[in-house]
C-alpha cells in the first residue's frame, strides 16, 4: 500500500505542472470579483493552507479564496478550473489526513468560512438551512430558545469547525450515540460543482412546488438519495455551498453517568451494552492519560471548578426543565467534584442521555448502572459530561499536549460484535513497538465513543516536535510561545507515521470505515469492484477533467 502524500502522478498533476502558475489577468479578475478579504495571496495565508494538523502539502497553494456569497464561489470555481488550476475546499481546517493538501503544483484553497450565513429556520416544517461555513455553535445559537435541535449537535470543535466540514468528511459527537453521525441529519445539499454550475440535491432539487411556488427542502427523498453521494465525499464531487439540516424537538430532561474501569476490555465491553441497549447520547471512554492530560490543558474537561462562567452554565442547564434548585445542586456537585478523581481509575465512561421526565431519566440511568457494574464499573461523579452538556463548545485547546506535545488521532468505525477483538489486536500492536515509543517519547492513549449502531476507536499519539502554524492559529501566540522554537523530531515523527499506518492497515482487517477519509484512509482501492467503478464514473461525470481536490477519497 503507497503511504499517505505519496499519489502517483496523474493526469491532472502532469497538466498543471506543465501550466504557468496564475496568469495576471485571471488573479485580476479574481481579486476583483471577491474583495480583498476574499482572496488572499500574502505569505502567512498560504503557508497557513498548506499543511493540516498532521500533514504538510506537496506545493502551497497560488492563493486562498474566500468567497462571502454562493454566486462569487461560483464564478470564481469556474474561472479558476478554465485556467485548469485545482480546488481544495476547507472548512474549519482541523483535517489531519491531507483532506485539503493536493499533490499537485497548480492549486487554489477554497477556505468557505466566510459563507456562513443562516438561511432559514423553518419550525413549522422541521429544517434549518444553513450556509456551508456556518460553524456548529451558529447552529446551536439560531436554535437557542426555540425548543429545537438538529438531531447531530456537533463535534466537541464546534466553535471552529464548520456543517459543510462535517458534512465533507462527517464527524460525530453530540447526539451521535442515539442519532447517528453528521451526515444522517442532512436533507438536502447545494454543491458547486466543478464548472461552476449549482447543483442541488433532496426535495430542493424539484423545479417548483406543487402549488406553483418554489420547492422547499423539507425532505431528503422524492426519488433517489442524490444527496448521500456528497456526504463523506473529502469534497471530491464538489464544494457544498448550502446544506438543510433536520430539526427535532429539544430533549425535555437530560441526565448523566460516569463510571470507571480496571482496564480496557471491561470499558469496551460496558460501551458495547450500553450501545445494544440504546443508552447514551453521548457515551465516550478515555484512559488516565488522555484524562488526566485533558485536565493539564485546561479544556473544558478540567473547566468543572472553572468559575463562575461554568457553575453558571451548569446551573441554567440543570434548571431548564427541573427548576432553578435542581441546577444549582448540579452545580455544586459538579464543583465539589472538581477533577482529581479523572485518574484514579485506568479508563473511565462518561455518558449523557436525554428522557421524556425526570422518572424516565431515573430509569434510564439505572439501567446503565446495571450495565457498567456488570462489568467491573464503579460509579464516580457524572461532572465531565455535564459540563459538556451544559458547555458545548470550547476552545480547542487539544491540538496539542498539555506540554505541547504535537497530537495525531486515527480512528475505526467498527461493528459492535467486532469492536473488542478489533481494539485488543491493536494494543498489542502498540505493545510490539514500547521499547521504540518510550525512547522518542510517543505515548499512545485512547479514546472510544458509541455511534448509533457502531463502536468508534480512536488511539492518539502524542510526540515531543516542532509545531506549526495552524497550531498558533488555532491556540493563539501566547499559548504556544513556549512551545514555538521546539526543534523537530524526525524519528519520533516516523514512528508516529508507521504506527499510523499499521493501525489503519490492522483496523481495515476488521471491516472498518473512517471517517476524514482524506488522502490518508484507504478508500477506492478497498471497494469492491463494481462499487469502484461507479465511484469513478460518478466522478468523471461531476469532474471531467479532475480538478477539484484531485487525490481525495483515491480518486
Amino acid at each position: 500500500m503507497s503511504s499517505t502524500l505519496e499519489p502517483m502522478r496523474t493526469t491532472v498533476e502532469a497538466r498543471t505542472a506543465a501550466a504557468p502558475l496564475l496568469a495576471p489577468v485571471l488573479a485580476a479578475e479574481l481579486a476583483s470579483l471577491l474583495g480583498p478579504a476574499g482572496w488572499l495571496t500574502d505569505a502567512a495565508s498560504l503557508a497557513l493552507a498548506a499543511h493540516d494538523i498532521f500533514h504538510d502539502a506537496p506545493h502551497q497553494p497560488l492563493a486562498v479564496l474566500r468567497p462571502s456569497s454562493v454566486e462569487a464561489l461560483a464564478q470564481a470555481v469556474a474561472r479558476l478550473t478554465a485556467a485548469d488550476i485545482a480546488l481544495a475546499p476547507r472548512g474549519g481546517g482541523m483535517s489531519y489526513t491531507a483532506g485539503y493538501l493536493p499533490p499537485v503544483p497548480r492549486w487554489v484553497c477554497v477556505d468557505t468560512t466566510r459563507l456562513n450565513r443562516v438561511l432559514e429556520v423553518n419550525l413549522p416544517d422541521l429544517f434549518i438551512t444553513v450556509q456551508a461555513g456556518c460553524t456548529w455553535a451558529q447552529v446551536r445559537e439560531a436554535l437557542a430558545g426555540s425548543g429545537f435541535t438538529t438531531p447531530y449537535g456537533g463535534p466537541l470543535s464546534g466553535l471552529r469547525a464548520t456543517v459543510g466540514g462535517a458534512l465533507s468528511q462527517n464527524s460525530m459527537f453530540f447526539g451521535a450515540g442515539q442519532h447517528g453521525a453528521a451526515s444522517e441529519s442532512v436533507l438536502g445539499l447545494e454543491i458547486v460543482l466543478a464548472d461552476g454550475r449549482c447543483l442541488a440535491t433532496g426535495s430542493a432539487a424539484l423545479a417548483a412546488g406543487n402549488a406553483g411556488g418554489s420547492s422547499t427542502p423539507f425532505a431528503r427523498w422524492g426519488g433517489p438519495d442524490l444527496t448521500g453521494a456528497f456526504l463523506g465525499d473529502s469534497g471530491a464531487f464538489g464544494i457544498k455551498a448550502t446544506a438543510t439540516l433536520r430539526l427535532l424537538a429539544a430533549p425535555a430532561e437530560q441526565g448523566y453517568a460516569s463510571y470507571g474501569f480496571p482496564d480496557i476490555v471491561s470499558m469496551v465491553n460496558a460501551q458495547v451494552a450500553l450501545m445494544r441497549a440504546g443508552l447514551g447520547s453521548e457515551c465516550f471512554g478515555i484512559d488516565a492519560y488522555k484524562a488526566v492530560n485533558s485536565a493539564q490543558t485546561g479544556n473544558k474537561l478540567a473547566q468543572v471548578t472553572g468559575g463562575v462562567k461554568t457553575l453558571a452554565q451548569v446551573t441554567r442547564a440543570g434548571g431548564a426543565k427541573a427548576g432553578l434548585l435542581a441546577g444549582v445542586k448540579a452545580a455544586a456537585s459538579v464543583a465539589l467534584a472538581g477533577t482529581q478523581y479523572l485518574g484514579v481509575h485506568p479508563y473511565s465512561i462518561h455518558l449523557a442521555l436525554d428522557g421524556d421526565s425526570p422518572d424516565h431519566v431515573a430509569q434510564r440511568l439505572a439501567r446503565v448502572a446495571a450495565l457498567c457494574e456488570a462489568h467491573a464499573g464503579t460509579s464516580q461523579p457524572a461532572s465531565v459530561p455535564q459540563v459538556l452538556r451544559s458547555m458545548p463548545f470550547q476552545p480547542l485547546r487539544s491540538v496539542l499536549g498539555h506540554d505541547g506535545s504535537r497530537w495525531v488521532p486515527l480512528h475505526a468505525i467498527l461493528p459492535l460484535s467486532r469492536a473488542l477483538d478489533a481494539v485488543q489486536a491493536c494494543e498489542a500492536l502498540f505493545s510490539r513497538h514500547a521499547s521504540a515509543m518510550q525512547s522518542l517519547g510517543v505515548v499512545y492513549s485512547p479514546l472510544t465513543a458509541n455511534l448509533d449502531r457502531a463502536f468508534l476507536y480512536e488511539p492518539c499519539f502524542y510526540w515531543p516536535d516542532t509545531i506549526k502554524p495552524l497550531h498558533v492559529d488555532v491556540l493563539g501566540p501566547a499559548t504556544t510561545a513556549p512551545w514555538i522554537q521546539r526543534p523537530a523530531a524526525p524519528e519520533a515523527l516516523a514512528l508516529v507515521q508507521r504506527l499510523w499506518r499499521e493501525a489503519v492497515d490492522l483496523l481495515d482487517g476488521f471491516g472498518a470505515v473512517h471517517f476524514q477519509v482524506g488522502r490518508a484512509y484507504p478508500y477506492l482501492g478497498r471497494l469492491k469492484p463494481a462499487t469502484a467503478a461507479w465511484a469513478k464514473a460518478l466522478k468523471a461525470e461531476l469532474d471531467p477533467r479532475g480538478l477539484m481536490n484531485p487525490g481525495a477519497l483515491g480518486l
